[in-house]
């Protein structure tokens, strides 16, 4: 092993076990020794890594406390980052880390390889930029629990980045946006915190903004740092803007309808939803499309819905189809009645299968 990689150790971050992951614990967590001892031991470590060792040990401690079961980074650079994620994963016992840069495919395999064999088993390099990253696992079907966002840092790519993950975030997840002090990711944050209200920011930096200086530094979450962090609420979150999770397998081609599980809430509005079945077989690709709205009244209590379309959505492939396979595509919409908040759901919807006897 490269004698500059420092041994693991697993007492490091023991105090921060069992810890919940909030504003006010957080904030706590890092103005408490635990901090400094974190901060002592990151400063000048890894030697690769281009954060201050204040941001390494609000890194390390992040994944410590949420105990993500995967991780992403876009930016691995020299993989100093990729190094921390992957000491607290160790620590914690369980989790991956997907990690990519379309610049590093000569240099970061060399360097996971003179990694400790406990490390190189967490983390998969991928030699992407992080459109081509982000739809790859999406085409694997990874789910994701926390994602470091360090790549580009003009505001656009930025912001997109940011929407990507929180596309493949899983409910309560994290994203970690590096430089915070530099205009495009703090920007990015800020702009995605105004359009997604239900999320929210593990600390000060975007509450405490001030139109009458933009460019003022030192914006960062968490004291001494250069991170924005982000955690998505503890639901899917449906609000005015359309979403969509992309087209995802399912067995049969027939959709009769749409399952939702909404949580405990008082809510009122129209739920918008376009679904989309389409068939890949032996020639060009089908497609159908059903449009509408459900209304929905929550008085407090969590409810099944169960959403029947006007018109089916079904194909047969034909004979000479080899492995045809069908995706499904559901977007929602929320139009809130008046003083009416978002609608949460306890999963995605899903497709309703073929009714009994049909």
């Amino acid at each position: 092993m490269d004698p500059n990689i420092r041994p693991l150790e697993p007492r490091i971050g023991n105090a921060l076990e069992g810890l919940p992951l909030t504003p006010a614990s957080l904030t706590e967590v890092m103005a408490s020794p635990i901090a400094d001892e974190l901060d002592a031991y990151f400063r000048d470590y890894p030697p690769t890594s281009l954060m201050g060792g204040r941001s390494r040990a609000l890194l390390f401690a992040l994944v410590r406390m949420q105990r993500p079961a995967v991780a992403a980074e876009v930016g691995t650079y020299n993989g100093g980052g990729a190094e921390v994620i992957t000491r607290a994963l160790w620590e914690n016992g369980e989790g991956f880390l997907h990690t990519t840069d379309p610049f590093g495919a000569d240099r970061c395999p060399e360097i996971f390889a003179r990694w400790p064999g406990e490390l190189r088993r967490l983390v998969e390099f991928h030699p992407l930029n992080s459109m081509d990253f982000f739809l790859k696992l999406h085409h694997r079907r990874v789910a994701l629990d926390f994602v470091l966002v360090d790549g580009d840092h003009d505001y656009e790519l930025a912001l997109f980045d940011l929407q990507m993950a929180s596309r493949l975030l899983r409910p309560g997840g994290i994203v970690v946006m590096n430089d915070s002090v530099q205009t495009g990711p703090f920007q990015a944050a800020k702009t995605f915190l105004a359009a997604n209200p239900a999320w929210r920011e593990l600390g000060t930096a975007i509450a405490s903004y001030d139109e009458n200086t933009p460019f003022a530094g030192g914006r960062a979450s968490q004291s001494g740092t250069g991170f924005a962090v982000l955690q998505a609420p503890s639901h899917w979150s449906i609000g005015a803007i359309p979403r969509s999770w992309g087209q995802a397998p399912i067995a049969a081609s027939l959709v009769e309808g749409l399952a939702l599980e909404a949580l405990p809430q008082v809510t009122s509005g129209h739920l918008h939803y376009q679904a989309i079945l389409r068939l890949f077989g032996d020639g060009p690709p089908q497609e159908a499309k059903r449009v509408g709205v459900i209304p929905v009244k929550l008085d407090g209590d969590a409810r099944s819905l169960a959403h029947q379309l006007a018109q089916p959505m079904k194909f047969q492939a034909s004979a000479n189809a080899i492995d045809p396979k069908s995706t499904f595509e559901i977007e929602l919409c929320w139009q809130a009645d008046p003083g009416a908040p978002t609608l949460a759901l306890a999963s995605l919807p899903s497709p309703l299968p073929n009714r009994a006897g049909s």
